[in-house]
């Protein structure tokens, strides 16, 4: 079946308030790729080719590989990845690989910095996108430094669930082992910040994630930890942050 591009983009964020001259530029440039699950879109270290605009499916963006690497972010369905290193016309820092079977709008990099070099709605756009992304790398790295799993996990339920009250039911972007390297901490501390937060009406079974009150879980959730002097690292746990999530 053949996808328009222009109904494709609409859905794409940072491209929403774009001209109807500049958004169909932007379409003609632009190309359609389907992926499956598991599938590596781009490699860490890799000259950058193109920005991707999520048009379906899930994407993790990861360092390293194999038994290492370690997931930095999931981006989902109408978001954008890539546009640092295309505006910089530099190499990837990261990887991506499909969490989930999806379709990618992709916009050639130098044809993007071409647009955003003369349009300033979509160089309005781009800053407010690295704003938000700046804004989300500092909350992570706070909350690494000043709260124990179990509030990390709650946080990111609580970020995914898109509400504030009553029940809510939602799926992993990835595998658990991709879930337990975003979070910094090993499958195993996950797996034991899952059993802990039974008490607060969470439960766990394969992808799915259903909470009975996210404001009870709310309270669980929000704030620093009595934990935050020990040792962190992104994509694993060290044997002071073990020995921290075994308290009780």
């Amino acid at each position: 079946m053949t996808i328009d591009k222009n109904k494709a983009m609409a859905g794409i964020g940072l491209f929403a308030r774009l001209s109807p001259a500049l958004k169909r530029r932007v379409a003609a440039a632009s190309g359609l790729q389907r992926f499956s699950q598991g599938t590596r879109l781009f490699q860490e270290g890799e000259r950058c080719h193109y920005i991707y605009g999520i048009v379906s499916g899930t994407v993790a963006l990861a360092s390293g590989s194999g038994e290492s690497e370690s997931v930095i972010d999931f981006f989902g369905t109408g978001e954008t990845v890539l546009v640092p290193p295309a505006l910089l016309d530099l190499p990837y820092l990261l990887s991506a690989r499909a969490t989930t079977d999806g379709m990618a709008l992709l916009v050639p990099a130098g044809q993007f910095r071409a647009f955003v070099e003369s349009d300033v709605t979509l160089a309005a756009e781009c800053a407010r996108l690295l704003a938000r992304h700046w804004r989300i790398l500092v909350k992570q790295t706070q909350r690494m430094k000043t709260q124990d799993a179990r509030a990390r996990l709650a946080q990111f339920i609580l970020e995914r669930a898109g509400k504030s009250t009553g029940a809510a039911t939602l799926r992993l972007p990835g595998l658990k082992k991709d879930l337990a390297t975003h979070l910094g901490m090993a499958p195993e501390t996950l797996s034991r910040a899952f059993q802990r937060l039974r008490a607060h009406g969470v439960e766990a079974k394969g992808d799915a994630i259903s909470v009975m009150s996210l404001k009870n879980l709310m309270k669980f959730g929000v704030g620093p930890s009595r934990g935050h002097g020990a040792r962190l690292r992104l994509g694993g746990s060290s044997r002071s942050e073990i020995q921290k999530d075994m308290t009780p």
